[in-house]
């Protein structure tokens, strides 16, 4: 119980002092990588979108609970896609909203091989409850009363190369660094840290194993300056493009276990359990991640090529 306690108390400082180093994870991240990608909008030919809700370490009291929607589209004869992202992330007493406007260009080398390259715009939106601490001393001016909702832009960069049965992209995630200054004046600082930024590298090859079955695996890195390396490994099987089922593991000790049908041609529901194998899991109920996913497929539509969506 004094374990349980000691991390729930975690979440909330992590809440408190630590928006500028917060990057939001999918474990299904292969199945809709526009989130973690901007340029990947480029790779769609039908208006496409998304929406998951997450809730990590169910059983302790301010875990983080994250949830979201993207909404995509290629611009009607062209190379151009844009799209639209809203994240919901809450963490102990605090919440950040990230609204993102994204664009990608689509580069052709040939029918079978593509580049797309992708910015966005995003606008964060931070918020932290300090009404809700139980604090030590009373009266601290600190955390007196809530903060104020505070605004604050950033932006992405993402490049996506693709072919018929391979992907690989790189993504940076946030350009820019947000804070929360809790010190005097309450105030929202964006600056430019070159040791805050987030880098991404995923990558995944589709097998047609024969007219049943396919397997399809894919690879993530995750790298921030003073922070271990982070990789994630995926694998499944997919029965007539039906059915879905496999497993993920990345460094930080966490085995996921995925599971997704394709309702019909144009939605598709995923569900993974993650556990984490660290002293974490033994106090909490495990992460739970439902994703829904509908691509609007015309009757007369053609796509680009089949790129590997799992």
């Amino acid at each position: 119980m004094m374990k349980k306690t000691l991390l729930s108390i975690t979440f909330t400082i992590i809440a408190v002092f630590g928006f500028s180093q917060n990057q939001y994870h999918i474990s299904q991240n292969m199945m809709y990588q526009p989130f973690i990608n901007p340029s990947v909008i480029g790779s769609y030919s039908n208006l496409n979108g998304a929406l998951f809700y997450k809730n990590q370490w169910t059983g302790f009291e301010g875990a983080p609970e994250i949830a979201g929607f993207s909404l995509n589209s290629m611009v009607k004869n062209s190379n151009h896609s844009v799209g639209l992202t809203l994240i919901n992330d809450e963490i102990g007493i605090s919440n950040i909203k990230d609204l993102s406007l994204a664009y990608s260009y689509k580069l052709k080398f040939n029918d079978k091989n593509y580049l797309t390259l992708g910015i966005a715009g995003t606008m964060i939106l931070m918020q932290s409850n300090f009404g809700q601490l139980d604090v030590i001393q009373i009266g601290d001016p600190v955390f007196q009363s809530d903060t104020k909702t505070f605004a604050m832009p950033n932006a992405k960069f993402g490049a996506y190369y693709f072919t018929n049965n391979f992907y690989l992209g790189f993504a940076v995630p946030n350009i820019l660094k947000n804070k929360i200054e809790t010190s005097g004046i309450q105030s929202g600082i964006t600056s430019f840290d070159a040791a805050n930024i987030h880098y991404y590298l995923h990558s995944g090859y589709q097998f047609d194993i024969n007219e049943i079955w396919d397997a399809n695996t894919s690879i993530l890195f995750k790298q921030v300056s003073g922070a271990p390396l982070q990789i994630g490994l995926n694998s499944q099987l997919v029965f007539k493009d039906l059915i879905g089922a496999g497993l993920s593991y990345r460094t930080s000790k966490e085995l996921v276990a995925m599971l997704n049908y394709r309702i019909n041609p144009q939605l598709k529901l995923g569900y993974a359990y993650d556990y984490n194998m660290e002293q974490i899991g033994a106090y909490s109920n495990g992460t739970h991640e439902i994703i829904v996913l509908f691509e609007l497929i015309k009757d007369n539509a053609v796509p680009i090529i089949e790129v590997p969506r799992f």
